[in-house]
């Protein structure tokens, strides 16, 4: 049963390595299409830690949005609805159960398998609830929503469709783009491997970390120098991706705590003011 659940936590890793660049293309190129969210939500609901979808349900993008009470309302129903219809389509932990009792070679395969199965059907809710996600906000708001995310995905923004298309990528970037993730994925692979405590230790994820930090670097000598100064500009206004760490669901209405308050806003920060009304009221 450990090494199930060992397992289940490992494939969820090895998963999000295995994603290759140039998925989404212009014009609709596998895994994406034109407009939208560079192939909607980020890549599907789901799909990304930084799909607009997720992004919107924290507290301090709702803020840097001036999100309505009515639009996180319906942005937390559309949730729901969504959240139904991809756990009607399956796919859930259970998918991984096994895992540990195949081969690499097997366990590759099925991975692969579920992935491709994953990402078919966060296609397919996507291009379901993408026009509501759409109604909901603002076209300002989704163009600052879209700057953030590709803020927050960074070096990775360089295979949304949007930015593709921006920037003129051409395709034997595509191609350098998509052999260096492949190496990084390989090696990530070979890092976390079997699983266990060994796997996930502090000096293996500095080593994460550093084939990270190396990836990055190269993925953006790809640019030229004028790709480069248009992608800042796609940024737009810098916003404070660490708080995007803080975690998921804490915004008004959004489900769980994710650093907020119990009634979902983020808890305001002493003031210097507050420090000395608590010591007038110690001294009585």
């Amino acid at each position: 049963m450990l090494r199930q659940c060992r397992w289940v936590a490992v494939a969820a890793i090895l998963l999000s390595c295995s994603v290759s660049f140039g998925q989404q293309r212009p014009g609709g190129g596998q895994g994406g299409r034109p407009g939208g969210f560079g192939g909607g939500f980020g890549g599907g609901f789901g799909g990304s830690m930084n799909s607009p979808y997720r992004l919107v349900t924290i507290a301090e993008v709702q803020t840097e949005l001036n999100l309505t009470d009515e639009q996180v309302g319906d942005l937390k129903t559309l949730g729901e609805k969504v959240g139904e219809e991809l756990r009607s389509a399956g796919g859930g932990r259970e998918a991984f159960q096994g895992l540990g009792d195949l081969s690499r070679e097997e366990r590759d395969k099925k991975m692969a398998e579920l992935f491709a199965k994953g990402e078919e059907t966060r296609k397919k809710v996507t291009e379901k609830f993408q026009p509501d996600f759409d109604k909901i906000l603002e076209p300002a708001q989704r163009e600052r929503l879209k700057q953030i995310q590709i803020q927050a995905d960074g070096t990775q923004a360089y295979q949304n469709a949007d930015v593709v298309t921006a920037l003129k990528i051409s395709k034997e970037q595509q191609d350098k783009f998509a052999a260096i993730n492949k190496e990084f994925g390989d090696k990530s692979r070979e890092l976390f491997a079997g699983g266990g405590a060994g796997a996930f230790s502090e000096e293996n994820r500095k080593k994460g970390q550093e084939l990270r930090d190396a990836r990055d670097k190269q993925l953006a000598e790809v640019l030229t120098a004028d790709q480069k100064s248009a992608f800042e500009k796609l940024k737009g206004k810098p916003f404070d991706t660490a708080l995007l760490r803080q975690g998921f669901g804490g915004g008004r209405g959004g489900p769980g705590q994710g650093g907020a308050n119990p009634g979902g806003r983020p808890q305001r920060r002493p003031q210097e003011g507050d420090k000395k009304s608590d010591e007038k009221k110690s001294d009585k």
